[in-house]
């Protein structure tokens, strides 16, 4: 953007000389006008190659973490269709055994599967650089709390791993810019008091 800014304002400029109000000024001093135009024309032509080099590198980055959005919704679908396996075998167990302390142990024996594709994507510059400040805010705190209910609170887990899920999904319709960011946040807000109410 401020290479833009730049251009604009070096156009502006160098078109003072072409006011005819400074045209005696300019012919007088046709050599030192000269300069001073093929001069600005070469930074206009270098910022505006830079501009452009900068948009397409953001807009690699953007696809880029599309495609990282996309694996890593995958990832979770998969942990998600394993915790809910996992959990129904779980409640058919239960149902055989009298042993609350054996109810207990079964996710600490059992823990449901924490996707750790996640931990590594939250460690990579180009998904915290580019991944909005709401889903970023939420993925984080979705994440600490799947750690801490993976082995004590299965419906709380999979209840998360839904709402992950679902903010990969509006992050990724968000960098392909099919929503603007406050429809994120409105959908995200959404989303996130239907689970606490649901909880």
């Amino acid at each position: 953007m401020i290479y833009l800014v730049t251009t604009v304002v070096l156009i502006l400029c160098s078109a003072i000389l072409f006011i005819p109000k400074f045209r005696s000024f300019t012919q007088r001093n046709e050599l030192a006008s000269n300069f001073a135009l093929t001069l600005i024309a070469t930074l206009i032509g270098v910022l505006l190659a830079i501009a452009i080099s900068n948009y397409d590198a953001d807009e690699k980055e953007r696809r880029d973490l599309v495609k990282l959005l996309y694996a890593a919704e995958a990832v979770v679908k998969e942990s998600q269709a394993y915790s809910i396996e996992l959990f129904k075998h779980y409640k058919q167990h239960a149902l055989d055994t009298n042993s609350i302390e054996e109810k207990k142990q079964f996710f600490e024996k059992n823990p449901l599967v924490y996707p750790e594709y996640l931990d590594a994507l939250m460690s990579q510059h180009i998904f915290i650089k580019n991944l909005s400040q709401e889903s970023l805010t939420e993925l984080s705190e979705r994440l600490i709390i799947m750690k801490r209910a993976q082995t004590v609170m299965p419906r709380l887990f999979i209840q998360s791993t839904s709402y992950v899920s679902y903010i990969l999904e509006q992050e990724r319709r968000y960098q392909k810019q099919e929503i603007t960011l406050i429809e994120l946040e409105a959908l995200l807000d959404i989303r996130e008091e239907q689970l606490d109410d649901s909880v």
